[in-house]
């Protein structure tokens, strides 16, 4: 079990002793032991509505008595009997027999005590409390803590002084009365408020009867200070790496300092060791991790080492660092748990400093990479950045409203098989836009010089240079249009973009960190089609673009959005990367983009590039998403890249089309049991990328979740298949996988409803 559930305990019993006494100060207590049932609605778990707890009690508040009699001797004791009822602040106290010492202000209660407030009821045999110095016992004593729906029991409670609490015999739930699905019990507990602490002997956690967690001596926390400890534990079962068992520890070093420690036990491995160290100063965050596992299938030892800072020298310096490295290239493969880690080609290591004023940034930037893929190529790895140095102005609105920016970037690029060198960019931005509600209009000229300095290994310039000059006109209408049966405003916006840039011989340069964007509707208004400042393409071309969009009159929310535009171009495009023939068409491919919301139940995502030269399309895309009102989740999404546009494959050294199909669905069976699945599926080598699925039981006090899940770890076709099983006592923690985090990631929209039971 995790440092939090008996955290929670602690300050729940507390908090009840407290509150029966006047000097005590009510904890502030926010309305997150809200219940609901699968479905979304609250049927099965009954809800209560608290976001405020009424104001302490403080010493000599008046106190009200009524009784069906009532006798005061000399002494000042006033004895109460039948029906007796006692109201002080928030307070009520019921009794059948009660005596108040007015001097000394104790109160002594018997026969069917019932002690309440918005908050707690407490029921005992007997109960002693003095209203200004704060002792109270009782004896017998049951609970009920109204806003997380916990209730427990105990022999003895007994408030000894200020914070200072004593429990015999004690039980903790938040099952309804009648129902012991889960239970806590601890023979003693002892809850000091004024350190934070709490201590309990014989601590036990049942569910369905069986013990599932014991301890015979615990220190927690009470409050919400950290303290060291252990965190829940998580364990699985996979074919890659047998049971997976991992107990991870919490070291609260210093209030800016901490560390988390765990082992993880693959039965199939060994014993990995697992570190993670955090530091937060007024500089930054800083972060090191370490892994390390002597490997009995991999024959081997490996470990996973991660560095990382992010923060601010000066109010206008930042600095961020990262260094990631593994043992070998196998490392995610075989012990990460997630396809994204699998799926992993490169980790990275960089270093940034960046300076920012008004009008100027300098970033000093180093990077490297780590390969961790087994199939791919020396020749194919990025190139390091050792160092890259980058200077970027921008002046908005001088000289009669003209924007100038500029940019600068000198860095030295170094690959073990291919030619690497330094490389100079300098460039100038100017552009004098007109604008209205209704239009705008943005003409503009720029210049750009590049140089470089190479260490060849062929027979070209090692000092090849290029300077270009380009002029655009970028200009846009916006039109708009009530419509009344909808109750919103559509727009029409029109815009045409012209790009002029001359055209230079760039075949003797390298390409070094320069890819050409993925061609979308946002690409016909940039004003190149490369990233990076290896290929500056010719251009002379127009872009016409048309978007409409249904807006809400209300809320302003987008209900649609519906964009189409192409380019046409005046001249070939010579100007590409290595092995790309010059294209000739006269004009793009069609750019298409649909999204719709009309409703909370539904929206859906579609993208298109259609290749009318051609006769096909060259990329599609759908996303959609249902929910009904019993909180039914479908999602159904397709993925389709035409051969054109991947990559070449080194084994048949052909290109291969990508489709894919994505379909995941949370369904609600009845209150308590939902299902969830997905289904990730390669369509052109008909294999399946991802299977999930899963079930989930969910109470008013406890939820049960089991997952099977099979997904590929790399392109071979290997895969690796799990059965993973979590209970979630509510109130008092987790025991198992993560699955909530799986099936988040999964299904897109299911929420993980232990960040509303879990307390």
């Amino acid at each position: 079990m995790s440092k939090e559930p008996l955290s929670k305990l602690g300050t729940y019993i507390l908090g009840f002793a407290c509150l029966t006494a006047t000097a005590g100060e009510l904890p502030h207590t926010r309305n997150e032991g809200q219940a609901v049932s699968l479905n979304g609605q609250d049927t099965s778990c009954p809800t209560t509505q608290i976001t405020e707890t009424a104001p302490p009690h403080q010493r000599g508040t008046p106190v009200q008595l009524s009784a069906d009699r009532a006798e005061r001797d000399e002494a000042g004791v006033v004895t109460l009997q039948g029906e007796v009822k006692m109201k002080f602040g928030s307070h009520t106290v019921n009794a059948d027999l009660l005596r108040y010492h007015e001097a000394s202000r104790q109160i002594q209660a018997s026969s069917d005590v019932r002690i309440e407030n918005d908050q707690l009821i407490v029921e005992s045999l007997d109960a002693q409390l003095n209203l200004d110095s704060g002792y109270f016992k009782s004896s017998s004593t049951t609970y009920r803590y109204k806003p997380l729906h916990a209730r427990g029991k105990a022999d003895s409670i007994e408030r000894v002084s200020d914070g200072l609490v004593e429990l015999e015999n004690t039980t903790y739930t938040t099952c309804e009365k009648g129902d012991n699905s889960w239970e806590l019990a601890a023979s003693e507990l002892e809850l000091d408020k004024s350190s934070g602490d709490g201590t309990g002997k014989d601590v036990l956690v049942k569910f369905k009867g069986v013990p599932v967690f014991y301890t015979p001596w615990i220190r927690f926390p009470i409050d919400n200070t950290r303290r060291s400890g252990f965190l829940t534990p998580t364990f699985s079962n996979s074919n890659d790496s047998g049971v997976e068992l991992e107990i991870p520890w919490y070291w609260n070093i210093a209030p800016n300092r901490d560390a988390v420690l765990a082992s993880r036990l693959l039965s199939d491995r060994g014993l990995q060791l697992k570190s993670g160290f955090r530091h937060l100063s007024r500089k930054g965050l800083s972060e090191v991790g370490i892994e390390y596992l002597d490997d009995d299938e991999f024959k081997d030892e490996r470990y996973l080492t991660l560095v990382k800072h992010q923060g601010f020298l000066t109010p206008r310096t930042e600095l961020d660092i990262l260094y990631n490295r593994v043992s070998d290239e196998r490392y995610f493969e075989d012990l990460g748990n997630a396809l994204g880690y699998s799926s992993t080609q490169f980790i990275e290591q960089y270093g940034r400093l960046a300076y920012r004023s008004q009008h100027w940034e300098f970033t000093g930037h180093v990077q490297s990479f780590q390969s961790v893929d087994q199939s791919l190529p020396n020749k194919d790895k990025p190139f390091k950045r050792l160092p890259q140095l980058k200077l970027n102005g921008n002046y908005p609105a001088v000289a009669g409203g003209i924007n100038i920016s500029s940019e600068s970037e000198w860095v030295r690029f170094q690959h073990d098989d291919k030619t690497d060198g330094e490389r100079l960019h300098l460039g100038i931005k100017i552009e004098h836009p007109f604008e209205d509600l209704a239009y705008f209009v943005r003409p503009g000229v720029h210049l750009s010089h590049t140089r470089y300095d190479l260490r060849r290994k062929d027979d070209l310039d090692d000092e090849p240079t290029r300077s270009l000059p380009s002029i655009y006109l970028d200009a846009g209408l916006i039109f708009e249009r009530r419509l009344k049966q909808l109750g919103g405003i559509q727009t029409l916006e029109p815009r045409m973009y012209y790009l002029h840039t001359s055209f230079r011989d760039q075949t003797d340069i390298p390409v070094f960190d320069t890819a050409e964007y993925e061609f979308e509707f946002e690409q016909l208004f940039r004003n190149s089609r490369f990233s990076g400042h290896d290929r500056i393409e010719e251009a002379d071309h127009l872009s016409v673009g048309l978007t409409s969009r249904i807006l809400d009159l209300e809320d302003g929310k987008e209900k649609m959005q519906a964009s189409l535009g192409r380019i046409f171009y005046f001249r070939d495009r010579k100007t590409g990367l290595p092995g790309n023939p010059v294209e000739r068409e006269q004009s793009s491919q069609v750019a298409a983009e649909l999204k719709i919301g009309l409703s909370d139940r539904w929206e859906a995502i579609a993208s298109t590039l259609l290749d009318t030269h051609n006769d096909h399309t060259e990329r599609n895309s759908l996303r959609f998403q249902y929910r009904s009102d019993n909180n039914l989740i479908l999602n159904i999404a397709y993925r389709y890249r035409h051969r054109d546009l991947e990559p070449v494959d080194p084994e048949t050294n052909l290109r291969q089309s990508l489709e894919q199909s994505d379909f995941s669905m949370l369904l609600p069976v009845n209150d308590n049991w939902r299902a969830a699945v997905r289904w990730n599926y390669d369509l052109v080598e008909k294999r399946n990328l991802e299977l999930l699925a899963g079930l989930e039981y969910d109470t008013c006090c406890w939820k049960l979740r089991l997952a099977g899940r099979r997904y590929s770890q790399n392109t071979d076709e290997d895969y690796n298949n799990s059965i993973e099983l979590q209970l979630v006592l509510k109130g008092l923690g987790q025991i198992g996988a993560p699955l909530g985090e799986l099936l988040e990631r999964g299904v897109r929209g299911y929420d993980d409803r232990d960040s509303e039971n879990y307390f």
